[in-house]
């Protein structure tokens, strides 16, 4: 169910065109901190994209996509469909290690995620209907995630979970500044690259460059 769920909003019409737009993937496809380039063969696919610069973008724009999306279907479709087994998620969680290493992993994602920041870089997407339809579908499976999570672990997250959620909460304004200044250079390196201001756009670059290098060392993660 969780599969259905991811794999749903990849296939939907235009995702490609929100997940280049709303995430730096351009920039990191510029970068030079990797062995291998971000495309295997340089198709402008999912499909072609390798795993770190897919998981690296929605991280720098607090997405977190790869690492809850379709978690909160599948526990509520569970919990709907077979209450039991959904008690014995429950009644499991810190004793199957299995079971505890994936949903502690995406209660981690979603406490990193941050809907305020998504939703900026989101509005980078050019097309409005576009923009709505999937930042939509993401925000209210975030919701249904976190809201099934915390039945899970029998109460709100940030209680449960005090140290990530710490850490997160006391780098969060600071990170705010640095995504901000990105979205910003961001808007900016598009236009001239749009316009074929080639020089202007590469004078930009390191600076974008900058943010990337700066967001990841304050998340303490590329994802």
């Amino acid at each position: 169910r969780s599969c259905d769920a991811y794999t749903k909003l990849l296939q939907t019409k235009g995702f490609l065109s929100f997940f280049r737009q709303s995430t730096p993937i351009d920039v990191i496809e510029e970068s030079r901190i990797g062995s291998r380039p971000a495309r295997r063969t340089g198709q402008p696919s999912l499909t072609d994209l390798r795993a770190i610069p897919w998981v690296f973008s929605w991280g720098q724009s607090r997405f977190y996509l790869s690492g809850w999306y379709g978690v909160g279907s599948a526990l509520e479709a569970l919990a709907i469909r077979q209450p039991e087994q959904f008690a014995c998620v429950q009644q499991q969680l810190y004793l199957w290690a299995p079971l505890h290493y994936i949903l502690s992993n995406a209660a981690t994602s979603i406490a990193a995620t941050d809907p305020e920041v998504m939703g900026e870089y989101a509005m980078l997407v050019e097309d409005a209907g576009l923009r709505e339809e999937i930042f939509g579908q993401i925000a209210e499976e975030f919701q249904r995630t976190r809201c099934m999570l915390e039945q899970v672990y029998g109460g709100l997250l940030a209680e449960r979970r005090p140290n990530i959620n710490g850490m997160v909460s006391l780098r969060s304004e600071a990170l705010r500044v640095l995504h901000r200044q990105q979205i910003h250079l961001l808007r900016q390196w598009r236009a001239l690259r749009r316009r074929g201001a080639v020089e202007e756009a590469e004078a930009l670059l390191p600076h974008l460059l900058l943010t990337v290098n700066a967001i990841a060392s304050g998340l303490g993660t590329t994802g």
